[in-house]
């Protein structure tokens, strides 16, 4: 059991990092398809993109998300604060929002119109609409200690043998990755 704490505290951080950065690499890029159709409008449809991103708190959201990482890592905040928070600041520095905005922009562009840009950034300002993003950050924070405790459980099924990998996943997570 204190080899399994000593690789955990030591080697999940490190192995979490590089599952949120394949994870993110493993995604098709957006911004490669659809650029003949923006063409000259590309500008407005980026701002406008930008802006909906902005007015919704995306940035912030996607970081919060991403620090979820944290959380199967490390016991609650309250147990080590300073690596906790060290953490959650080398995952947002290294697979934060930063390296996932021009994507997220991209699919924007791809997916709307400029006009409704235009439409969602008007909705996104109404008083309802903000309410309603802060409600859901609000419920996403408020269920953190549920969610340790079951990724906690989760982590430690597994290490305990009590959750089983079938066969053809073990047989393929033992291959080399291409």
């Amino acid at each position: 059991m204190c080899k399994l704490q000593t690789w955990r505290s030591k080697w999940l951080p490190i192995v979490c990092i590089i599952f949120v950065a394949c994870t993110a690499n493993s995604q098709p890029d957006p911004s490669q398809r659809g650029r003949s159709e923006i063409g000259t409008t590309a500008q407005p449809k980026q701002e406008l993109a930008q802006a909906v991103l902005s007015e919704i708190g995306i940035a912030q959201h996607y970081d919060r998300y991403l620090g979820n990482s944290v959380d199967i890592v490390v016991a609650p905040a309250t147990n080590r604060p300073k690596f906790h928070a060290w953490l959650q600041g080398v995952l947002a520095r290294e697979a934060g929002w930063s390296h996932a905005k021009s994507s997220y922009l991209a699919r924007l562009e791809a997916t709307f119109s400029e006009a409704e840009l235009k439409e969602l950034l008007t909705l996104s300002k109404q008083p309802l609409m903000k309410k309603l993003m802060q409600t859901e950050v609000q419920a996403y924070v408020d269920a953190s200690p549920e969610r340790r405790k079951r990724l906690q459980k989760v982590w430690d099924d597994y290490n305990s043998g009590r959750i089983q990998i079938p066969p053809e996943v073990a047989k393929e997570a033992e291959q080399p990755r291409k």
